[in-house]
This record gives structure tokens, sequence and C-alpha cells, in this order.
């Protein structure tokens, strides 16, 4: 790992509209993944409206998405789901996205799975922190739409 790559993106200043987010069990996401040859994202964040934005960006993007509101419902849909990425929030309770990194990290099957952490937290604790636990990409808010989804693409073309 050659360290925490810091990326600080602009606001979009597009307004999505929101529509309710459809929500596949971990099984069901895995296996449209592989029918379709889409990859698939698990998205980590505590606060809805940012697992319900990230969601439908993924999917209007052609990912499949998985969804967990903190580390812990994450890992245990790590069971079942393989997800091609993680994106997660820093601040969770039960499971923060630190604890959560450093349990993909430590587990075999999931070990080389890229993380990018978005988090509202810019201070260089916090980075050094991720760095530590294995973070990929360090991103944090506000972010453009466009720019993440680069960031994203980029992480699974190095990946792979």
């Amino acid at each position: 790992m050659t360290g925490v790559q810091t990326c600080a993106l602009p606001i979009s200043g597009a307004v999505r509209k929101t529509q309710a987010p459809v929500r596949q069990d971990a099984a069901g996401t895995e296996q449209a993944a592989q029918r379709q040859g889409r990859k698939s994202v698990l998205v980590v964040d505590d606060a809805l409206t940012v697992r319900n934005s990230l969601q439908e960006l993924l999917t209007d993007a052609g990912f499949d998405t998985g969804t967990a509101k903190d580390g812990m419902e994450a890992v245990s849909m790590l069971d079942t789901l393989k997800p091609d990425i993680v994106l997660t929030d820093l601040e969770m309770p039960n499971m923060n996205g630190i604890e959560l990194t450093s349990y993909i990290r430590n587990k075999e099957e999931t070990k080389n799975l890229p993380v990018i952490m978005i988090t509202s937290r810019s201070l260089e604790k916090h980075r050094a922190l991720a760095d530590s636990a294995g973070v990929n990409q360090y991103i944090t808010k506000p972010y453009n739409d466009n720019d993440l989804l680069k960031v994203i693409n980029k992480a699974l073309a190095t990946a792979a």
C-alpha cells in the first residue's frame, strides 16, 4: 500500500431529484452484478440521505449497490455480498469507517478490496488513521459527483 491519496473535491451545483431507493438484499445484488458483468459497490454511512444519494448516483452510473448504516451492518453483509469496492464514512455508530477498513484488511477474502473513505474530517490526524487502517482514497466533503465517479473507476481499474 502506497499510502492514502488525498482528494478534496468541490461540491456539485446540480441538485438531483431523489426517489425511494430500491434496496436489494446482498445475495440479489451479487447475483445481479454477476449476470450483467457490472461492478458492485457497498455504501456504508449512518446518514440515510447520504446513503440514498450515493446509491442513486452509483446506480445511475451503472453500478449495482448495497447499503449499510454502519460498519457492523457492513461486516454482516460482507459474508454474502462480494462488492468490488467499499465507500465508507469515517464517523458512524457501532463500528466506524476506520474499524471497518481494518476488519476488511485483516480478512483474507477482502484484504485487497478497495476502500474509499468519504468524510467531512479533513485534519491530518484523521488522514493518518485512515492510512494506517489501509484506506485507498480519502475524500473530504463536499465533493463533486463526476469527480467521485472518476476516483471510483480509477480505484477499480487499479485493483483489477
